[in-house]
Protein backbone atom coordinates (compact mmCIF):
# COMPACT_ATOMS: atom_id res chain seq x y z
CA UNK A 1 0.00 0.00 0.00
CA UNK A 2 1.58 3.01 -1.20
CA UNK A 3 1.15 6.52 0.21
CA UNK A 4 -1.14 7.84 -2.64
CA UNK A 5 -3.71 5.73 -0.81
CA UNK A 6 -3.26 7.33 2.64
CA UNK A 7 -3.04 11.01 1.86
CA UNK A 8 -3.93 13.57 4.34
CA UNK A 9 -5.21 17.08 3.09
CA UNK A 10 -2.26 19.89 3.75
CA UNK A 11 -2.77 22.55 5.67
CA UNK A 12 -1.33 25.08 8.14
CA UNK A 13 -3.16 26.82 11.10
CA UNK A 14 -6.29 25.13 9.75
CA UNK A 15 -5.64 27.01 6.10
CA UNK A 16 -5.92 23.89 3.11
CA UNK A 17 -3.33 24.04 0.64
CA UNK A 18 -2.71 21.79 -2.33
CA UNK A 19 0.50 20.39 -2.48
CA UNK A 20 2.88 19.41 -5.77
CA UNK A 21 5.83 18.32 -3.71
CA UNK A 22 7.28 17.68 -0.52
CA UNK A 23 11.00 17.17 0.90
CA UNK A 24 11.74 16.15 4.32
CA UNK A 25 14.90 16.29 6.00
CA UNK A 26 16.74 15.39 8.87
CA UNK A 27 20.56 15.75 10.21
CA UNK A 28 22.99 14.96 13.10
CA UNK A 29 24.87 16.98 15.46
CA UNK A 30 27.95 15.43 15.31
CA UNK A 31 31.33 16.40 17.39
CA UNK A 32 34.68 15.30 15.34
CA UNK A 33 37.61 15.29 16.80
CA UNK A 34 41.05 14.48 15.08
CA UNK A 35 44.44 14.35 15.94
CA UNK A 36 46.93 15.97 13.83
CA UNK A 37 48.57 14.49 10.98
CA UNK A 38 46.16 11.26 11.43
CA UNK A 39 43.30 10.64 8.98
CA UNK A 40 40.99 9.07 11.15
CA UNK A 41 38.65 10.93 13.26
CA UNK A 42 37.04 10.45 16.80
CA UNK A 43 32.96 11.40 15.76
CA UNK A 44 30.54 11.40 18.54
CA UNK A 45 26.86 11.31 18.22
CA UNK A 46 25.59 14.55 20.20
CA UNK A 47 21.95 13.87 18.81
CA UNK A 48 19.45 14.67 16.26
CA UNK A 49 18.88 17.90 14.86
CA UNK A 50 15.29 19.01 14.29
CA UNK A 51 13.55 17.17 10.87
CA UNK A 52 13.22 20.26 8.46
CA UNK A 53 10.48 20.37 5.95
CA UNK A 54 9.69 22.14 2.39
CA UNK A 55 6.68 22.55 0.96
CA UNK A 56 5.89 23.09 -2.86
CA UNK A 57 2.23 23.73 -3.04
CA UNK A 58 -0.53 26.21 -5.37
CA UNK A 59 -3.69 27.64 -5.35
CA UNK A 60 -5.85 27.70 -8.74
CA UNK A 61 -9.27 29.36 -9.56
CA UNK A 62 -11.00 32.54 -9.07
CA UNK A 63 -11.02 33.09 -5.92
CA UNK A 64 -7.37 31.67 -5.10
CA UNK A 65 -6.73 35.28 -3.69
CA UNK A 66 -8.74 34.74 -0.54
CA UNK A 67 -7.02 31.25 0.19
CA UNK A 68 -3.39 33.08 -0.18
CA UNK A 69 -4.38 35.83 1.92
CA UNK A 70 -5.34 33.29 4.35
CA UNK A 71 -2.51 31.52 4.42
CA UNK A 72 -0.62 34.38 4.54
CA UNK A 73 -2.04 35.63 7.71
CA UNK A 74 -1.47 32.48 9.33
CA UNK A 75 2.45 31.76 8.02
CA UNK A 76 2.98 35.25 9.66
CA UNK A 77 1.94 34.31 13.28
CA UNK A 78 4.49 34.28 15.75
CA UNK A 79 5.04 30.55 17.31
CA UNK A 80 4.64 27.33 15.82
CA UNK A 81 1.38 25.93 14.53
CA UNK A 82 -0.41 22.87 13.30
CA UNK A 83 1.16 21.54 10.25
CA UNK A 84 -0.92 18.70 8.60
CA UNK A 85 2.00 17.03 6.66
CA UNK A 86 -0.05 15.13 3.73
CA UNK A 87 2.11 11.66 4.45
CA UNK A 88 2.61 11.71 8.17
CA UNK A 89 -0.25 13.52 9.30
CA UNK A 90 -0.14 15.86 11.93
CA UNK A 91 3.34 17.88 14.03
CA UNK A 92 4.13 21.06 15.29
CA UNK A 93 6.08 23.28 13.00
CA UNK A 94 7.77 26.53 12.78
CA UNK A 95 7.70 28.57 9.79
CA UNK A 96 11.42 29.15 8.64
CA UNK A 97 10.54 30.93 5.26
CA UNK A 98 8.04 31.03 2.46
CA UNK A 99 7.80 32.93 -0.75
CA UNK A 100 5.05 33.44 -3.45
CA UNK A 101 5.60 33.32 -7.08
CA UNK A 102 3.06 34.50 -9.65
CA UNK A 103 3.34 34.07 -13.71
CA UNK A 104 1.83 36.50 -15.86
CA UNK A 105 0.80 33.75 -18.33
CA UNK A 106 -1.39 32.34 -15.17
CA UNK A 107 -3.20 35.33 -13.96
CA UNK A 108 -5.72 33.30 -11.34
CA UNK A 109 -3.01 30.77 -9.67
CA UNK A 110 -0.03 31.14 -7.71
CA UNK A 111 2.89 28.54 -6.50
CA UNK A 112 4.46 29.37 -2.88
CA UNK A 113 7.05 27.35 -1.00
CA UNK A 114 6.93 26.98 2.49
CA UNK A 115 9.92 25.93 4.83
CA UNK A 116 9.06 24.37 8.37
CA UNK A 117 11.07 23.37 11.16
CA UNK A 118 9.55 20.54 13.45
CA UNK A 119 8.95 22.46 16.70
CA UNK A 120 8.97 21.02 20.35
CA UNK A 121 5.28 19.69 21.02
CA UNK A 122 3.26 21.93 23.49
CA UNK A 123 3.17 20.03 26.77
CA UNK A 124 -0.81 20.06 27.97
CA UNK A 125 -1.87 20.28 30.91
CA UNK A 126 -3.22 16.94 32.34
CA UNK A 127 -4.18 17.48 35.69
CA UNK A 128 -5.66 20.89 37.49
CA UNK A 129 -3.36 21.65 39.88
CA UNK A 130 -4.62 20.76 43.60
CA UNK A 131 -4.31 23.21 46.21
CA UNK A 132 -2.86 22.03 49.94
CA UNK A 133 -5.89 22.58 52.45
CA UNK A 134 -4.27 24.03 55.52
CA UNK A 135 -6.25 21.74 57.86
CA UNK A 136 -8.46 18.88 57.70
CA UNK A 137 -11.25 18.89 59.82
CA UNK A 138 -12.79 16.39 61.16
CA UNK A 139 -16.14 16.63 60.45
CA UNK A 140 -15.81 16.71 57.26
CA UNK A 141 -15.89 13.42 57.51
CA UNK A 142 -17.97 12.41 59.76
CA UNK A 143 -20.65 14.34 58.70
CA UNK A 144 -22.82 12.19 56.07
CA UNK A 145 -22.62 9.15 58.24
CA UNK A 146 -23.90 11.18 61.51
CA UNK A 147 -26.85 12.44 59.67
CA UNK A 148 -27.56 9.35 58.28
CA UNK A 149 -27.24 7.60 61.57
CA UNK A 150 -29.80 10.30 63.02
CA UNK A 151 -32.31 9.56 60.29
CA UNK A 152 -32.05 6.12 61.04
CA UNK A 153 -32.70 6.99 64.44
CA UNK A 154 -35.66 8.83 64.34
CA UNK A 155 -37.35 6.05 62.10
CA UNK A 156 -36.20 3.24 64.36
CA UNK A 157 -37.94 5.21 67.29
CA UNK A 158 -41.34 5.94 64.94
CA UNK A 159 -41.35 2.14 64.00
CA UNK A 160 -39.54 -0.02 67.42
CA UNK A 161 -39.04 1.51 70.80
CA UNK A 162 -37.62 -1.50 71.75
CA UNK A 163 -35.09 -2.13 69.20
CA UNK A 164 -34.17 2.21 69.52
CA UNK A 165 -33.45 2.31 73.04
CA UNK A 166 -31.20 -1.31 72.70
CA UNK A 167 -29.32 0.88 70.03
CA UNK A 168 -28.97 3.84 72.33
CA UNK A 169 -27.78 1.83 74.77
CA UNK A 170 -25.02 0.25 72.79
CA UNK A 171 -23.78 3.52 72.06
CA UNK A 172 -23.49 4.61 74.78
CA UNK A 173 -21.93 1.72 76.31
CA UNK A 174 -19.61 1.80 73.62
CA UNK A 175 -18.37 5.25 73.80
CA UNK A 176 -17.92 4.69 77.47
CA UNK A 177 -15.31 1.55 76.89
CA UNK A 178 -13.71 3.80 74.13
CA UNK A 179 -12.81 6.58 76.75
CA UNK A 180 -11.99 4.07 79.35
CA UNK A 181 -9.86 2.23 77.79
CA UNK A 182 -8.22 5.26 75.69
CA UNK A 183 -8.07 7.25 79.41
CA UNK A 184 -10.25 10.60 77.99
CA UNK A 185 -11.99 12.15 80.94
CA UNK A 186 -15.98 12.68 80.17
CA UNK A 187 -16.38 16.56 80.71
CA UNK A 188 -19.78 16.50 79.66
CA UNK A 189 -23.22 14.54 79.08
CA UNK A 190 -22.94 13.22 75.37
CA UNK A 191 -26.57 13.66 73.14
CA UNK A 192 -26.50 10.37 72.00
CA UNK A 193 -29.23 11.26 69.33
CA UNK A 194 -27.09 13.69 68.35
CA UNK A 195 -24.17 11.51 66.61
CA UNK A 196 -21.96 14.37 64.85
CA UNK A 197 -21.58 16.23 68.69
CA UNK A 198 -20.27 12.63 70.25
CA UNK A 199 -18.48 11.50 66.77
CA UNK A 200 -16.40 14.93 67.05
CA UNK A 201 -16.36 15.61 70.91
CA UNK A 202 -14.77 11.97 70.66
CA UNK A 203 -11.75 12.50 68.17
CA UNK A 204 -11.12 16.17 69.17
CA UNK A 205 -10.61 14.09 73.11
CA UNK A 206 -8.47 11.56 71.11
CA UNK A 207 -6.16 14.40 69.13
CA UNK A 208 -5.61 15.90 72.59
CA UNK A 209 -3.60 12.49 73.63
CA UNK A 210 -0.79 13.36 71.10
CA UNK A 211 1.60 15.57 72.49
CA UNK A 212 5.46 15.65 70.57
CA UNK A 213 6.88 17.60 74.10
CA UNK A 214 8.15 14.76 75.74
CA UNK A 215 11.70 12.29 75.61
CA UNK A 216 9.38 9.75 73.89
CA UNK A 217 10.12 10.11 70.37
CA UNK A 218 7.63 11.67 68.34
CA UNK A 219 6.96 8.59 65.65
CA UNK A 220 6.59 6.35 69.04
CA UNK A 221 3.73 8.37 70.45
CA UNK A 222 1.92 8.33 67.26
CA UNK A 223 2.38 5.05 66.99
CA UNK A 224 0.77 4.12 70.04
CA UNK A 225 -2.42 5.99 69.77
CA UNK A 226 -3.00 4.74 66.31
CA UNK A 227 -2.77 1.40 67.64
CA UNK A 228 -5.23 2.12 70.35
CA UNK A 229 -7.68 3.71 67.89
CA UNK A 230 -7.53 0.52 65.60
CA UNK A 231 -8.11 -1.81 68.65
CA UNK A 232 -12.03 -0.87 68.66
CA UNK A 233 -12.61 -1.69 64.66
CA UNK A 234 -15.85 -4.27 65.79
CA UNK A 235 -17.02 -2.23 68.40
CA UNK A 236 -20.06 -2.24 67.07
CA UNK A 237 -19.99 -5.40 65.19
CA UNK A 238 -21.47 -7.29 67.83
CA UNK A 239 -23.64 -10.90 67.47
CA UNK A 240 -26.84 -9.94 68.88
CA UNK A 241 -29.97 -10.90 68.11
CA UNK A 242 -30.90 -6.94 67.25
CA UNK A 243 -28.02 -6.28 65.07
CA UNK A 244 -27.00 -2.42 65.02
CA UNK A 245 -27.93 -0.42 61.82
CA UNK A 246 -25.33 -0.67 59.43
CA UNK A 247 -25.30 3.58 59.69
CA UNK A 248 -24.19 3.55 63.40
CA UNK A 249 -21.25 1.11 61.50
CA UNK A 250 -20.76 3.60 59.17
CA UNK A 251 -20.30 6.42 61.05
CA UNK A 252 -17.99 4.66 63.57
CA UNK A 253 -15.59 3.58 61.03
CA UNK A 254 -15.75 7.44 59.70
CA UNK A 255 -14.99 8.23 63.53
CA UNK A 256 -12.00 6.11 63.47
CA UNK A 257 -10.91 6.97 60.68
CA UNK A 258 -11.29 10.78 60.80
CA UNK A 259 -9.37 10.14 64.43
CA UNK A 260 -6.21 9.07 62.72
CA UNK A 261 -6.36 12.06 60.16
CA UNK A 262 -6.86 14.28 62.98
CA UNK A 263 -3.53 12.93 64.77
CA UNK A 264 -2.12 13.32 61.27
CA UNK A 265 -3.11 16.66 61.64
CA UNK A 266 -1.38 17.58 64.47
CA UNK A 267 1.71 16.43 62.79
CA UNK A 268 1.65 18.68 60.04
CA UNK A 269 0.72 21.88 62.46
CA UNK A 270 3.78 20.21 64.55
CA UNK A 271 6.06 20.09 61.75
CA UNK A 272 5.00 23.45 59.79
CA UNK A 273 5.95 25.48 63.35
CA UNK A 274 9.38 23.84 64.17
CA UNK A 275 10.03 24.68 60.45
CA UNK A 276 8.86 28.24 60.91
CA UNK A 277 10.67 28.55 63.83
CA UNK A 278 14.04 26.72 62.08
CA UNK A 279 14.07 24.18 65.04
CA UNK A 280 14.70 20.76 64.83
CA UNK A 281 12.08 18.47 63.33
CA UNK A 282 10.06 16.09 65.93
CA UNK A 283 10.01 13.96 62.16
CA UNK A 284 12.27 12.88 60.03
CA UNK A 285 11.07 12.97 56.04
CA UNK A 286 11.44 9.09 56.49
CA UNK A 287 8.77 8.88 59.84
CA UNK A 288 6.76 11.33 57.79
CA UNK A 289 6.78 9.06 54.93
CA UNK A 290 5.52 5.95 57.50
CA UNK A 291 2.99 8.00 58.30
CA UNK A 292 1.91 8.90 54.63
CA UNK A 293 1.68 5.21 54.15
CA UNK A 294 -0.37 4.27 57.26
CA UNK A 295 -2.78 6.93 56.44
CA UNK A 296 -3.19 5.46 53.08
CA UNK A 297 -3.50 1.74 54.11
CA UNK A 298 -6.04 3.20 56.93
CA UNK A 299 -8.44 4.96 54.08
CA UNK A 300 -7.81 2.25 51.87
CA UNK A 301 -9.32 -0.41 53.70
CA UNK A 302 -12.56 1.84 54.37
CA UNK A 303 -13.02 2.33 51.27
CA UNK A 304 -13.07 -1.27 50.37
CA UNK A 305 -15.81 -1.56 53.05
CA UNK A 306 -17.58 0.80 51.95
CA UNK A 307 -17.56 -0.21 48.58
CA UNK A 308 -19.30 -3.68 50.02
CA UNK A 309 -21.46 -1.61 51.66
CA UNK A 310 -22.97 0.34 48.37
CA UNK A 311 -26.60 -1.68 47.93
CA UNK A 312 -27.34 -0.72 52.11
CA UNK A 313 -26.35 2.58 52.15
CA UNK A 314 -25.21 5.86 50.33
CA UNK A 315 -21.66 5.31 50.24
CA UNK A 316 -20.49 6.24 46.72
CA UNK A 317 -20.57 10.09 48.45
CA UNK A 318 -18.62 9.19 51.68
CA UNK A 319 -16.33 7.20 49.75
CA UNK A 320 -15.45 10.01 47.31
CA UNK A 321 -14.76 12.26 50.58
CA UNK A 322 -12.27 9.37 51.44
CA UNK A 323 -10.23 9.86 47.72
CA UNK A 324 -10.06 13.34 48.74
CA UNK A 325 -8.73 13.38 51.99
CA UNK A 326 -6.44 10.40 51.07
CA UNK A 327 -5.16 12.96 48.46
CA UNK A 328 -4.74 15.95 50.72
CA UNK A 329 -2.88 13.89 53.06
CA UNK A 330 -0.41 13.08 50.24
CA UNK A 331 0.10 16.76 48.97
CA UNK A 332 0.26 17.95 52.99
CA UNK A 333 3.13 15.27 54.18
CA UNK A 334 4.67 15.51 50.41
CA UNK A 335 5.24 19.28 51.03
CA UNK A 336 6.93 19.17 54.53
CA UNK A 337 9.15 16.28 52.85
CA UNK A 338 10.73 18.08 49.79
CA UNK A 339 11.26 21.21 52.05
CA UNK A 340 14.03 18.87 53.54
CA UNK A 341 17.24 18.60 51.87
CA UNK A 342 16.97 14.57 49.67
CA UNK A 343 17.68 11.77 51.66
CA UNK A 344 20.93 9.79 50.72
CA UNK A 345 23.15 7.43 52.29
CA UNK A 346 27.07 7.89 53.35
CA UNK A 347 29.56 5.66 53.78
CA UNK A 348 32.18 5.86 56.88
CA UNK A 349 35.00 5.59 55.56
CA UNK A 350 37.07 5.63 58.72
CA UNK A 351 36.23 4.87 62.35
CA UNK A 352 35.04 7.80 63.87
CA UNK A 353 31.98 8.92 66.26
CA UNK A 354 28.85 10.17 64.87
CA UNK A 355 30.34 14.20 65.60
CA UNK A 356 33.07 13.46 63.63
CA UNK A 357 30.87 11.99 60.90
CA UNK A 358 28.72 15.30 61.00
CA UNK A 359 31.86 17.35 61.23
CA UNK A 360 33.33 15.41 58.03
CA UNK A 361 30.04 15.97 55.81
CA UNK A 362 28.74 19.02 56.98
CA UNK A 363 31.50 20.92 59.18
CA UNK A 364 28.92 20.80 61.78
CA UNK A 365 29.67 18.53 64.60
CA UNK A 366 25.98 19.65 66.07
CA UNK A 367 24.17 17.90 63.38
CA UNK A 368 25.19 14.64 65.12
CA UNK A 369 21.47 14.18 66.54
CA UNK A 370 20.09 14.73 63.21
CA UNK A 371 22.35 12.32 61.78
CA UNK A 372 21.31 9.77 65.01
CA UNK A 373 17.40 10.37 64.56
CA UNK A 374 18.24 9.81 61.10
CA UNK A 375 19.39 5.80 61.95
CA UNK A 376 17.53 4.66 64.65
CA UNK A 377 19.27 0.93 64.72
CA UNK A 378 22.73 2.42 65.29
CA UNK A 379 23.90 0.30 68.10
CA UNK A 380 26.77 2.78 69.28
CA UNK A 381 26.95 5.70 67.54
CA UNK A 382 29.94 6.42 69.77
CA UNK A 383 31.99 3.58 67.40
CA UNK A 384 31.35 3.84 63.30
CA UNK A 385 33.32 1.10 61.65
CA UNK A 386 34.47 1.64 58.14
CA UNK A 387 32.28 0.29 55.19
CA UNK A 388 29.21 1.17 57.26
CA UNK A 389 26.21 2.78 55.75
CA UNK A 390 24.44 5.80 56.98
CA UNK A 391 21.25 7.49 56.41
CA UNK A 392 21.79 10.91 56.11
CA UNK A 393 20.28 14.55 54.64
CA UNK A 394 22.17 15.25 51.23
CA UNK A 395 24.39 18.32 51.23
Amino acid sequence: MGWATELHDASFRGVQFECTTISDSMSKTVSIQQAPYSNYASVEDMGNEPRRISIQAIYAGNDYLIWLNALLAALEESGSGELIHPIFGICNAQVVSHNVNHDADNYDACLFTIEFVIAQSQKKQRFIPVKTQNLIQPIYLVKNPALALKQALEKLKLNDNNAFFNVINKIRTGLDTVRNVMGLAKNTIENILSPDTWATGLIDDITKLVTFDTSISAISKWRDVVNRIQRFDLLFDTDDSQPEPEELKQLWRATQVASVIAITQSVVATVRNEMAQNQETSFTPVELAVIRQQNRQTLQQVINIEREQIVELDAVSQIQIYKDVADQIHLQIQELIEIHPPITTAKVEVPCTLHWLAHYLYEDMNRASEIRRLNPDLVNPAVLRPGMEVTVYAR
